[in-house]
């Protein structure tokens, strides 16, 4: 991982300032496909869209997006 995808994960760490609920998926796709599972960009859409309930009520509760990259990469790989 090169310096700017390590500071991209790291502040997947707190919950930022999103303007729509799609930025937050972006950033969870892509903490997929940086993580150690190496999720393919299709494979991380696949598991987004499985996963649209828990990522509504996350990204309505605030919640870093890591936080729910990990809980449905682990899930879902």
């Amino acid at each position: 991982m090169n310096d700017e995808e390590i500071k991209f994960m790291m502040g997947c760490d707190v919950f930022k300032d999103y303007t729509s609920i799609e930025e937050y998926k972006a950033d969870i796709r892509r903490y997929l496909t940086l993580s150690g599972w190496h999720y393919s960009l299709e494979e991380a859409d696949k598991i987004v869209t499985r996963s649209a309930i828990l990522i509504d009520r996350s990204f309505a509760e605030n919640e870093p997006a890591a936080d729910i990259a990990v809980d449905i990469g682990y899930g879902c790989g």
